[in-house]
């Protein structure tokens, strides 16, 4: 460029591709108020783990709330767990530090907040649903007067918002008919189309806004081609456990009953061990996905007992333990290092290091083995790897799982391509 040229990148950019879905995206939450038939401001962001929809969201969140009419007003952004939440709040001041037009406050509300939802001024509330569960039930009139000053919802992990209580607080916070933006991998309930996808995609008013695959039949693919995502290579390790319980009927998972009991087998417990211990003889990071607590403790010590580095993190691991453990798998060290859980860093972890996942519970949700596996699949262009390693251990009497880009066209029926 010549010295009258100045190249100006910015700070909180997006790709090409997530332009076009934040276009798409606002056309139905922003529509033309000359439109004779007026739109359902409802859609659902459909994009694989690993292609940003959380930025593609903090772009639309920061739109919402510099309109006129957003003045004093907050835009809610819903989560269910607090690693989501924590995901939320940074991004969304990164996005607001340059994308802003006015100075706002990010309200932080999970886990041990006790901040006063009847004093929120103009900004960003993020929120975990079971502590605005807790309080809703405490004082009936908190959603309605929060669904007054609200300018915009969005709903993260959205599969999971026509859950009875997670539904109730979403419709009161809709009742002066805000926008409703829902994020998620993979826009249903459940493996084969039933009643509650049916639900969901009327929720948001079939409206499901998702990449251009410019030819290439499908997101995934298209990603993987431009290196977004990393290129999945398949494993199946196959265990004959001794145990034997019914496959749950449709629309359901495997219970912590089951769960544990298949933790509990030896041989299972065995076949995680050894394939981590062989992906850590190849990969610097794996995460290792296990189908119960005393399970993650039992595969984490005998991985420690073969001189080799194994962090745990669990639901009853404390803030203090579990940051230092995410810090420790997250850092630039050579030594190879396998990340244990059970049931907690499936959403809203990002280790772009990561480049072998062990998936090591039974589960018949697409919902959950695609988060498990995308866990590895941030790609060269997102600064993750080129290609990555998924080893599913599968009981040879039960189901399994091997293409993402299967998993996320699975549903296309229900939603109408915006």
């Amino acid at each position: 460029m010549g010295s009258d040229t100045e190249r100006v990148e910015p700070a909180y950019g997006l790709h090409t591709y997530q332009r076009q879905v934040l276009d798409d995206l606002m056309c139905v939450l922003r529509p033309n108020p000359q439109d004779i038939v007026p739109t359902s401001q409802r859609a659902i962001v459909h994009m694989p783990t690993g292609a940003g929809k959380t930025r593609v969201a903090c772009h639309a969140a920061c739109s919402l709330l510099s309109r006129a009419q957003a003045e004093g007003k907050v835009v809610v952004w819903l989560a269910s767990t607090e690693e989501l939440c924590d995901q939320a709040a940074d991004d969304l001041r990164k996005a607001w530090s340059v994308l802003g037009n006015r100075p706002i406050d990010i309200y932080r509300f999970w886990g041990d907040s006790s901040l006063d939802l009847a004093e929120l001024e103009s900004g960003f509330l993020v929120a975990g649903m079971p502590k605005l569960w807790a309080v809703s039930g405490k004082d009936v009139r908190l959603m309605r007067n929060l669904a007054e000053v609200t300018a915009g919802v969005i709903f993260d992990e959205a599969h999971q918002a026509i859950a009875r209580t997670y539904r109730y607080l979403t419709e009161q916070l809709l009742t002066y008919q805000p926008p409703l933006l829902g994020l998620t991998a993979t826009p249903e309930r459940t493996a084969t189309v039933s009643d509650p996808d049916h639900e969901l995609a009327q929720m948001f008013g079939s409206n499901k806004v998702t990449i251009d695959s410019r030819g290439h039949g499908d997101p995934v693919t298209y990603l993987i081609k431009q290196e977004f995502l990393a290129d999945p290579s398949f494993s199946r390790i196959e265990v004959s456990s001794q145990v034997r319980f019914t496959e749950p009927k449709d629309g359901f998972d495997y219970g912590p009953k089951e769960l544990y009991e298949l933790g509990e087998d030896e041989t299972w417990r065995k076949a995680i061990v050894d394939v981590t211990v062989s992906a850590l003889g190849r990969y610097s990071r794996t995460m290792v996905f296990c189908p119960s607590v005393q399970s993650v403790r039992e595969c984490a010590e005998a991985i420690r007992n073969r001189g080799l580095r194994a962090e745990v993190v669990l639901g009853e691991t404390s803030d203090e333990n579990r940051r230092c453990s995410i810090e420790r798998f997250k850092d630039d060290s050579t030594e190879p290092i396998a990340l244990f859980n059970y049931n907690v860093l499936t959403a809203g972890f990002d280790a772009p290091r990561t480049k072998c996942v062990v998936i090591g519970r039974p589960t018949t949700s697409l919902v959950l083995y695609s988060q498990m596996m995308g866990r590895a699949m941030r790609g060269r262009q997102s600064g993750g790897n080129l290609t990555c390693q998924i080893y599913t251990v599968i009981d040879t009497n039960l189901p399994g799982f091997g293409s993402v880009a299967e998993a996320f066209s699975n549903w296309e029926e229900l939603w109408r391509q915006e």
